[in-house]
């Protein structure tokens, strides 16, 4: 196993691709694009739209000034505090989402509990 702690100026776009393992992504000011294999995740305040695509684990995100897109297979994922809109595409897991400025849409929730809290903007779901 390899632990690898990587240390970049605070403002600085992320693009980063992950087969396995746990990730931590905070303090950013610039966009982050993350496509995750396998492995538990956690993004906490960034000044920046982010894109997460991830096979399998669970996902916690919380104070994004910006825009955020999720594309998750399976496990639980959170998101609070986003200033922007968020939206959704996951294969299996619960969602929490809570406090979001814009909009919301659920593209697909898949199995699991979903709740949705303290959103100024629509909130959306297909079906």
């Amino acid at each position: 196993m390899i632990n690898l702690t990587v240390e970049v100026p605070q403002p600085m776009a992320l693009d980063i691709n992950d087969g396995s393992g746990s990730i931590e992504i905070r303090d950013i000011e610039g966009d982050i694009v993350l496509d995750d294999g396998s492995g538990s995740l956690s993004i906490e305040r960034v000044r920046g739209r982010v894109e997460v695509e991830d096979g399998s684990g669970s996902i916690d995100i919380d104070q994004v000034e910006g825009d955020l897109e999720v594309d998750d297979g399976s496990g639980s994922l959170t998101i609070r505090r986003i200033t922007g809109s968020v939206e959704v595409t996951d294969g299996s897991g619960s969602i929490t989402i809570d406090t979001v400025s814009k909009d919301v849409y659920i593209r697909e929730s898949g199995s699991g509990g979903l709740s949705i809290d303290n959103v100024n903007g629509k909130v959306r779901k297909r079906d």
